[in-house]
């Protein structure tokens, strides 16, 4: 029975991932975009946005059979993370045997930050299950198969654009090169292509990837990222090489930095020692599995924070990696087997209290906030905040905040259409002092003939929450009193 094994190993990560689910009961920033992304192909309406719609049709074909459209789209991660040890083993079993291809599967498995992955709205999961899934496929020289899977990846998450040109590279060294490299390639564009075709009709450009804007120089100062309502004109669109010209002398300055921050975040997600089997592995094969490594040499010249999850599809070809040594005969084994256990202690102690914990944080003061406003709001009323939270729950469009002066921004609300602004205490501290008063001062906010506070609720004191109607030219104040959530004004309650 060969396929128990990795049987067994898709039924654990089921049972994890299902675990990560209780925990994640929020959606993310992305996850926002992406849903709404998701209802607008099954509306049949263009959306323009930086994310490939590979991730966003997996949500809408799930809204077939789920309606919360939060656990539609969780639920797609969760089946494609469950799913992530297959093609995993199947890469083992090729590097070190059947007998042992069970151990990186499990590792998958049961891996703290791949399974809360599985268990939120975000792309990484179907992309990992894309990518390895490829990846066993070419290993098996089913190239077309293989091209198609890469092909998908592609239309979830640009980056399987270096897996997808290594396979090229290492195609053509073969003795079957072209027949070979015709049928990848013809896999990979028949889903590239569309992509391509779509990022031309919703932006009004050809390009590889939208994304190619994040080789940049890292942001060092948040304000510097921040929106702002006078932006510098727009230029032309760059391609590949002219966005090379134009940055990547700074992106080598600051490779050698970038790559000891993401290398940390690695350490996080990889301990050392599990990451010291995974060297000594690589030193001894370079499999299929090697290709997925390549994503962690490209992403220093990026100007992305040092997040873990941006290392984190690099932890399955560590996993096949790491059991070379294992498996390998010999006095060694039970060194390898001690580290293996060293290293999975690890895991836990770094990634366990996250394991349990909503991904962008306890956000449900904007989800209460989000529902209530749905049911007061017009239709298409506009509603401006920093993070989309509030205007996702309530269904309506939403605007980004600009960092601009008081008077700047209130202006620009009115001018441009926003019905309500959002202010969230925390966000205002830091984010958008300007806003302080609107909290703080009564005065203030009795003076203030733009705005009417409709709503005050939040988590507890400290963590509080309000939305403002956005007055129109001639439109005065009602005399009605703004709704108050009664569990915000009730005495702080310990934090789950």
């Amino acid at each position: 029975m060969p396929w128990l094994a990795p049987a067994l190993a898709v039924a654990v990560a089921l049972a994890v991932r299902l675990w990560a689910l209780r925990g994640q009961p929020f959606v993310t920033v992305d996850g926002t975009e992406y849903i709404r992304f998701a209802e607008a192909l099954a509306a049949g309406r263009a959306f323009v946005s930086i994310f490939p719609p590979g991730y966003p049709m997996l949500i809408a074909l799930a809204r077939l059979a789920l309606a919360e459209r939060v656990l539609a789209a969780a639920l797609v991660s969760l089946v494609c993370g469950a799913l992530l040890p297959l093609p995993v083993w199947w890469l083992a079993r090729r590097a070190v045997g059947a007998r042992w291809a069970l151990v990186p599967a499990l590792a998958v498995a049961l891996h703290p930050e791949l399974s809360r992955f599985s268990a939120i709205a975000m792309s990484e999961s179907p992309y990992f299950l894309a990518l390895y899934g490829g990846l066993a496929l070419a290993a098996a020289a089913r190239t077309l198969p293989a091209g198609l899977a890469l092909g998908a990846a592609f239309a979830i998450r640009p980056e399987a654009l270096v897996p997808a040109g290594a396979l090229v590279a290492r195609t053509l060294r073969g003795r079957t090169a072209w027949r070979a490299w015709v049928l990848g390639a013809t896999g990979f564009l028949a889903l590239a292509v569309p992509c391509w075709l779509w990022f031309h009709a919703t932006l009004g450009e050809w390009t590889l990837t939208p994304k190619l804007g994040a080789l940049k120089p890292v942001v060092t100062e948040w304000r510097t990222d921040e929106p702002r309502l006078r932006a510098p004109a727009t230029p032309r669109h760059q391609g590949p090489l002219e966005t090379l010209a134009k940055n990547g002398p700074a992106a080598l300055r600051q490779y050698p930095s970038n790559a000891l921050a993401h290398g940390r975040s690695l350490l996080r997600l990889w301990p050392a020692p599990l990451l010291l089997l995974a060297l000594a592995g690589l030193a001894r094969r370079r499999g299929m599995e090697a290709v997925a490594l390549l994503h962690l040499a490209a992403i220093p010249f990026l100007g992305l924070s040092a997040q873990p999850r941006f290392v984190l599809g690099a932890l399955p070809a560590l996993a096949v990696l790491a059991t070379v040594p294992l498996a390998a005969p010999g006095r060694a084994r039970a060194a390898a087997a001690a580290l293996w256990a060293i290293g999975a202690v690890g895991c836990g102690l770094n990634l366990g209290r996250d394991f349990v914990r909503p991904f962008d944080g306890w956000i449900d003061a904007q989800q209460k906030a989000g529902i209530w406003l749905s049911g007061v709001a017009e239709a298409d009323a506009v509603v401006m905040d920093r993070k989309p939270y509030v205007a996702f729950y309530a269904r309506r469009p939403y605007r980004v905040m600009p960092d601009e002066p008081y008077d700047a921004l209130i202006a620009a609300a009115v001018g441009g259409g926003v019905r309500y602004l959002v202010v969230d205490q925390k966000i205002a501290e830091v984010y958008r002092r300007q806003l302080e008063p609107l909290l703080y001062d009564a005065t203030f906010r009795d003076r203030e003939r733009r705005l009417q506070l409709v709503y005050v609720g939040g988590r507890q004191a400290g963590y509080g929450l309000g939305i403002f109607r956005v007055l129109g030219p001639g439109e005065a104040k009602s005399d009605q009193p703004p709704f108050v959530d009664g569990k915000y004004l009730r005495p702080a309650e310990p934090a789950p």
